[in-house]
């Protein structure tokens, strides 16, 4: 079987050893888990027709509160310069 080299940050390695352990399965059993499950499910693929349509109703509506929540998020997490509205 080939490899291949994957660098992953300190915090999300941590997340992951825990859930291995818990699962009593390898790193590398999970990882590729992870892998197979992202690829059936044709993950960062939009769906057809995602962008043809303008969001209009209640779909204009979730998409403005979830901009405002983004938009809070960025500036509280702000830290190295004073926060400015967008």
């Amino acid at each position: 079987m080939p490899s291949t080299t994957v660098h992953i940050p300190d915090r999300l390695l941590s997340r992951i050893d825990k859930i291995v352990k818990e699962k009593g399965i390898s790193r590398n059993r999970f990882i590729i888990e992870a892998c197979e499950q992202a690829s059936d499910n044709d993950a960062g693929q939009w769906p057809e027709g995602f962008f043809e349509d303008e969001p209009s109703g209640k779909d204009l509506k979730l998409l403005k509160q979830g901009v405002k929540e983004m938009e809070k998020a960025i500036l509280r997490m702000r830290r190295n310069r004073k926060a400015v509205k967008l």
